[in-house]
């Protein structure tokens, strides 16, 4: 499952009316914003428990149907099911995040543009969102609405109109940086050849503790 349904964004805001147009941008914009929190926190959010590796090909049937086949089975039994998302690695041309329509053992049904390419050795592994981030991808897909325009931005005046951008008021990812404070707790941050993990709660002095993970 997505990181937020357009269902869920409009609870989570307080949205009742229905506008096609922006319900059509919405659901454009959570993949995007799903790329960002991925990008953003170094974290891939797969729950390597339900994991399944074997001869995988990825197949193109009529009609722009999209499978990947695994003759000897397994998948089922791996722990997936349909309207799951996971993340393929291993092939030439198709790694990356997946969404299954239907999931049988031998073959998993994707809502994705496959590549149709020959049998290969790859895995794929479930990704869990953890429910906070439901409200902050919310506020990111907000943001993107009022804002997309605005990339790069100072200031802009036409004739008695005038409007600024909040002077540091973005960080690298794009988002203000008090948004993406949001997303702390789940944030890996590689150093060198260690791995340091921010999280919270803080210490004694106010400051988050990291950890270095060989």
């Amino acid at each position: 499952m997505a990181v937020i349904t357009l269902a869920q964004y409009k609870t989570l805001l307080g949205v009742t009316d229905t506008d096609a147009t922006r319900d059509a941008r919405i659901n454009a914009l959570i993949p995007q914003v799903e790329g960002d929190i991925v990008e953003y926190c170094n974290n891939d959010f797969t729950n390597s428990d339900i994991s399944f590796s074997g001869d995988i090909t990825p197949t193109v049937a009529a009609g722009s149907v999209y499978t990947l086949a695994c003759a000897d089975g397994g998948i089922v039994t791996a722990g997936f099911s349909s309207g799951d998302c996971f993340v393929l690695s291993g092939t030439k041309r198709n790694d990356g995040r997946l969404t299954s329509t239907t999931v049988a053992d031998t073959v998993v049904t994707v809502s994705d543009v496959l590549v149709a390419e020959d049998e290969v050795s790859a895995t794929i592994t479930l990704i869990q969102w953890p429910q906070g981030l439901q409200l902050i991808a919310a506020r990111m897909i907000a943001y993107q609405l009022a804002h997309m325009a605005d990339a790069g931005l100072a200031s802009e005046s036409i004739k008695s109109y005038s409007y600024s951008l909040k002077a540091g008021g973005l960080n690298d990812a794009g988002y203000p940086a008090d948004l993406l404070a949001g997303l702390a707790k789940w944030r890996n941050i590689k150093t060198g050849r260690a791995r340091r993990i921010e999280h919270y709660p803080s210490d004694r002095r106010g400051s988050f503790v990291a950890d270095e993970i060989d």
